[in-house]
C-alpha cells in the first residue's frame, strides 16, 4: 500500500511537469523497477491526476475493520467493480488496501461473481486511449474483451477445431488449404444460428451491465 502511494505522488508530480503518460511509465519503471505499478493503474491515475484530482488517497470506506470477510470490506470490493470493471482481482486489492487472496474470495464467494474475461491489451491500444485523453475527446465506458462476446472465438474457432482435428497436414500451405475449405463450407443457416447465439450472449451482457457474474444465474 506505501508502495502504491509513493508512486502516485510521482505520477502526479509528472502530470504537473506535462509528462504524458508513456513518459511517466517509463520514469517509474526506471525509478522502481519490477516494484512499479501496473501500466493500467499508471494511466488511471495519471488521467485522474490530469483531469483534477487532488487527494492521492483511496476512496475508503468508512469504518472498514481489518479482517476481509465483512460486509463493509465486501461492499467495499463491489464499490470498486462498481467505479471500473475492467480492474483485474490485483489491481482492486491495491485500490482497497487487502490481500489479493482475500479479494478474490469476496468475488467469488461473497458477491458470486467471476471475471467473463481476461486479456491484456496491446501497447498501441493504450497509446491511442492516451492519445484521446490528451486531445479532450470523450471516450465512453466499452466492456473488455470477451470470447464470450467474439463470433470467432464460440462459433468460427471451435468449428475449424472440429473439422481439423485428427488430421496431419505436414506444411503451414496444408493447413491454410483446409482451413480455407472448412470456412467456405459453414452454410448461411450455421451463421444465422451463430448471429442467434450472439444476440443472446450481447443481451446477457447488457442485462448484467457488464458485470461479473456466475454460470447461468443471471
Amino acid at each position: 500500500m506505501q508502495r502504491s502511494l509513493e508512486q502516485r505522488y510521482a505520477i502526479k508530480f509528472c502530470v504537473k511537469l506535462g509528462k504524458s503518460g508513456s513518459e511517466t511509465l517509463q520514469l517509474l519503471r526506471t525509478a522502481y523497477g519490477e516494484a512499479v505499478l501496473s501500466s493500467s493503474q499508471v494511466f488511471r491515475w495519471h488521467k485522474a491526476f490530469k483531469n483534477g484530482r487532488e487527494s492521492n488517497e483511496d476512496e475508503q470506506c468508512a469504518g472498514r475493520p481489518s479482517t476481509s470477510r465483512n460486509e463493509n470490506n465486501v461492499a467495499c470490493v463491489k464499490a470498486v467493480l462498481d467505479r471500473d470493471r475492467r480492474l483485474n482481482v490485483q489491481l482492486i486489492a491495491e485500490d482497497v488496501g487487502l490481500p489479493k487472496t482475500d479479494v478474490h474470495r469476496n468475488i467469488t464467494e461473497d458477491l458470486h461473481m467471476r471475471k467473463m474475461c481476461a486479456k491484456l491489451v496491446p501497447k498501441n491500444l493504450s497509446d491511442v486511449w492516451e492519445f484521446l485523453v490528451q486531445n479532450n475527446i470523450t471516450t465512453l465506458p466499452h466492456p473488455p474483451y470477451s470470447p464470450d462476446l467474439d463470433p470467432c472465438d464460440f462459433f468460427i474457432i471451435p468449428k475449424l477445431k472440429t473439422d481439423l482435428k485428427g488430421h496431419k497436414f505436414g506444411t503451414v500451405e496444408n493447413v491454410q488449404a483446409a482451413a480455407t475449405r472448412a470456412l467456405n463450407n459453414i452454410s448461411s443457416e450455421d451463421f444465422l444460428h451463430c448471429y442467434e447465439k450472439w444476440q443472446k450472449r450481447w443481451n446477457r451482457c447488457i442485462r448484467s451491465q457488464g458485470a461479473y457474474f456466475e454460470g447461468n444465474k443471471l
